[in-house]
């Protein structure tokens, strides 16, 4: 029987979009490759063009995940530098426009209408080093409404160069990587003395590029790590440890599986993401400052107050106290007596209780039976079991239900069937996993408690 599509949907959808093809790798929710590297005869040589070759690939694909990763070749991208004195404690709307000036100088384009994203890539004592991505902002609202026409949403944007670790997993210490895309060139390094630098070059822009990496890499100096990323073209760079063609497919699927679960692990903290951007209302940011600015002074006070009243109800405590201790001497043969009344009681109580005891022994044995007895026979049509698990002295029974109610069912059924055996069942845990176009399905969690040995006392007596 094949399944709805809504259960073998990934998590997320990778695509690498270079001019002439695309290459697509889907995710579970840690990032792990599901299936095979898929080849789609499609491409972009434009970045005004991303969203047309968008939709063409999601209609000749299968479903993407609810989240997708865009990594586009010819997606304009710089490493800037500003002095740190002009960037030192500026907010974020000042930080862009300053980068937007540096991209004009730098490149003599104006920055028009495009949405700038960027990332901090160090700082020394006269210049802080920037990492920056760039794409119009009319494109970008396509590319959001061609996911969103399809009941995805686009996790990030970006150029698929400047994946900031070593590609072997293994090295802790230094390490450089030379990558040669097909209109830029990211030379990328890590030492102790620099800690992690970026350089980006334009091959249009400098015809003379190679002669700028050999230089850079002798400038680097002697590192743990050396590797090379190559793309479709030979080029002519300095030998490292290890080359990495893209063009083959092992290459490929590894680098790109190393991308997305970087990625996806730490939310693309470190690679300058498009996306989409909120605006905030500062009137509406300064309204609120000012009510919660009110709402502190109130609270002030009360506190204060609070603290008044705790004093004076300490100090009439205080006065009370010597009289209730005397009370306490005057009644304290009375207690004793009472007290080993309660304890031939209690005794008399463990006599009788000790014969529940092989019984109790017996009905431990059966738990493991009985629990899978009441799952198989009573759990809901509707409800997938995934898994029991042991946590902390506890049991865990996890799974997937349709309908929101039905975890509920299952709980009060095995309450019912399992009080008996000494546990206790209590109320599921849910989380609604969104993959239907309204709500649901549902991933709960049951988690059922030993009651302990007065449980089975109590479950006779009441026999």
């Amino acid at each position: 029987m094949q399944l709805p599509q809504f259960l073998t949907r990934p998590s997320y959808t990778c695509l690498y979009i270079t001019e002439a093809k695309t290459f697509r790798i889907d995710t579970d929710r840690r990032g792990i490759i599901k299936g095979k590297l898929s080849q789609i005869d499609i491409g972009c040589e434009k970045a005004a063009k991303l969203p047309a070759a968008l939709k063409q690939i999601i209609a000749e694909s299968p479903l993407f995940g609810r989240k997708v990763w865009l990594l586009y070749v010819r997606l304009d991208t710089y490493a800037l530098s500003l002095p740190s004195v002009q960037v030192a404690g500026v907010n974020d709307d000042v930080l862009e426009q300053a980068l937007s000036f540096e991209y004009e100088a730098l490149t003599g384009k104006s920055m028009g209408r495009n949405q700038l994203a960027y990332r901090l890539l160090g700082a020394d004592e006269d210049m802080s080093h920037y990492w920056v991505n760039l794409l119009a902002r009319e494109t970008l609202a396509e590319v959001l409404a061609v996911l969103k026409k399809s009941r995805c949403r686009l996790a990030g944007l970006a150029h698929p160069g400047g994946l900031p670790l070593p590609l072997s997993k293994s090295n802790d210490g230094s390490w450089l990587r030379l990558e040669c895309w097909s209109n830029t060139v990211f030379m990328l390094a890590k030492t102790p003395e620099q800690g992690f630098s970026l350089q980006i070059i334009h091959k249009e822009q400098n015809p003379q590029w190679q002669e700028e990496v050999n230089h850079w890499f002798q400038g680097i100096g002697a590192v743990d790590k050396s590797e090379t990323i190559l793309n479709n073209q030979l080029e002519q760079v300095p030998a490292t440890d290890e080359s990495y063609w893209l063009t083959q497919d092992g290459a490929l699927i590894f680098w790109l599986g190393l991308w997305i679960q970087h990625a996806v692990g730490n939310n693309g903290a470190d690679i300058p993401l498009l996306n989409k951007k909120t605006t905030l209302d500062k009137e509406l940011m300064y309204s609120v400052g000012s009510g919660v600015g009110a709402l502190i002074l109130c609270a002030a006070h009360f506190t204060w107050m609070l603290y008044q009243t705790h004093y004076y109800e300490d100090e009439f405590e205080q006065l009370t106290r010597t009289e209730k201790e005397i009370k306490a001497l005057r009644d304290g043969s009375t207690k004793s007596q009472v007290e080993l009344s309660a304890l031939q009681t209690e005794m008399a109580g463990l006599s009788r209780n000790a014969d529940s005891i092989p019984k109790a022994l017996a009905a431990l044995k059966r738990r493991p039976a009985d629990l899978l007895r009441v799952l198989s026979q009573g759990c809901p049509s509707d409800v997938v079991i995934e898994s029991i698990e042991r946590r902390d002295g506890h049991l865990a029974v996890t799974g997937v239900s349709l309908r929101s109610g039905l975890p509920n069912q299952l709980a009060s059924i095995l309450d019912k069937s399992l009080a008996i055996n000494g546990w206790k069942v209590n109320s599921p845990t849910k989380k609604n996993m969104e993959l239907f176009a309204e709500d649901g399905p549902w991933a709960f969690e049951i988690v059922i408690e030993d009651a302990g040995l007065k449980s089975f006392i109590d479950t006779e007596t009441s026999l």
